[in-house]
C-alpha cells in the first residue's frame, strides 16, 4: 500500500481525539450520544446493540472508538444532513465480508496481503482506521476480546468509516 502526504495530515487531529476520548466523562458521553442520535441514529443504534454481545468494559472501549469516529467526521460535509441507513451500511459491510471470503481463496499470505492492501488504498481515512486499530491493540480489554466478536466489530467499524466518507 502506498501512503501519500495526505494520509499523514490527520495525525495531529487523531492524536488529540484519542486523548480526548480516553478522558470522557458521563456528561460528554450523554451530550455526544444525543448529537449522534440527532444526526446519525443508525450509527448510535449499532453501538448500543453491542451491549447485548459484549462485556460492560468492552462496551465502554467501543463507545470511545465510536465517539472518536463521530468527532472525526461530524464537521465533514453531509454528515449532519444525510443519514447512514441500514441498507447503505449493509452494502459496505457486505463488500468487506466478500473481500475476506475472496482473500481466503488466495494461494498464500503474500497474495492475501495484496487484497487487503488494495482495499486500504481506496480508504480515504487511513489515519482514522489506523487510530481504530491502535485502540484495539493498545487497550487490554479489546485485546482480550473474543476473536470472532472483534472481527465482526472491526468490519462494522470499517464499514461505518466508508459510509461516512461517502455521504
Amino acid at each position: 500500500m502506498k501512503l501519500t502526504k495526505n494520509d499523514f495530515k490527520d495525525i495531529p487531529q487523531l492524536s488529540a481525539l484519542i486523548k480526548a476520548v480516553d478522558n470522557i466523562d458521563a456528561e460528554y458521553a450523554n451530550k455526544v450520544s444525543d448529537e449522534i442520535f440527532k444526526y446519525q441514529p443508525f450509527f448510535l443504534s449499532v453501538l448500543l446493540g453491542y451491549r447485548l454481545d459484549t462485556k460492560p468494559e468492552e462496551l465502554d472501549e467501543l463507545m470511545r472508538v465510536y465517539f472518536m469516529i463521530w468527532e472525526y467526521f461530524k464537521s465533514k460535509p453531509n454528515v449532519k444532513t444525510k443519514k447512514i441507513t441500514e441498507a447503505f451500511f449493509e452494502k459496505a459491510e457486505k463488500k468487506h465480508i466478500d473481500m475476506l471470503k475472496y482473500s481466503e481463496g488466495e494461494p498464500n499470505e503474500s497474495a492475501r496481503k495484496k487484497v487487503f492492501s488494495y482495499d486500504l488504498e481506496n480508504l480515504q481515512s487511513k489515519g482514522l482506521w489506523t487510530a481504530v486499530l491502535f485502540k484495539f491493540e493498545d487497550r487490554e480489554v479489546l485485546l482480550k476480546m473474543e476473536k470472532e466478536s472483534k472481527v465482526i466489530i472491526l468490519i462494522g467499524i470499517k464499514s461505518f468509516i466508508e459510509c461516512f466518507e461517502n455521504l
